[in-house]
């Protein structure tokens, strides 16, 4: 079931139209996204940009990703990604994914949108594992993940080669029995 539209308490997150893609730049080129995130280039071209929205719709028409806009509601601002990918149907898991605008950081926007993906993939795509990984510098990035419930399971030395230096990646990850143990005990 692929849902392409999630309304939380403060966000709006849908597919992404053409419409996004200057919004979507001026954000993704933020030196700060570049800096702490796995996979972004670094000059974010408008061609790369297009290209990207393209892959997103086939990796979802071929259920290998599910990514989407965050749009703050109040104002309709988009404000970053978030979404899960890597999706492996044989294993029944997927990766957590997602960046954002550095004017909304620390604001709980990017743990609640974390937290709607879990419910998507959990309870909607009955996902039994979903992980997530960040650059060990980027302790933000970790700690929205320990909020969601993930659990540290490592850090891998050096697996990130970027601009010629080696970077560390911790990985985490949620099972569903975490998850649903979790959803109980808030109720």
């Amino acid at each position: 079931m692929f849902e392409k539209t999630f309304y939380t308490e403060h966000l709006l997150i849908r597919e992404y139209k053409k419409s996004d893609i200057d919004s979507f730049l001026r954000v993704v080129r933020q030196p700060e996204i570049y800096e702490t995130t796995y996979a972004i280039p670094r000059n974010y071209t408008k061609a790369r940009a297009e290209w990207w929205f393209k892959v997103i719709k086939i990796n979802a028409k071929n259920k290998t990703a599910f990514e989407f806009g965050m749009f703050e509601k109040s104002t309709n601002r988009y404000i970053g990604n978030i979404g899960l990918i890597n999706i492996n149907s044989l294993h029944n898991r997927a990766d957590i994914a997602y960046y954002i605008d550095r004017d909304y950081r620390n604001m709980g926007y990017t743990t609640e949108a974390a937290e709607e993906m879990l419910r998507y993939g959990f309870e909607k795509l009955n996902f039994k594992r979903i992980g997530g990984m960040c650059m060990s510098i980027n302790a933000a990035s970790r700690r929205v993940m320990e909020k969601i419930g993930m659990k540290f399971e490592g850090t891998a030395r050096c697996e990130l080669l970027k601009d010629k230096v080696y970077y560390d990646i911790d990985h985490l990850a949620i099972l569903d029995t975490d998850y649903f143990t979790k959803c109980k005990v808030e109720k």
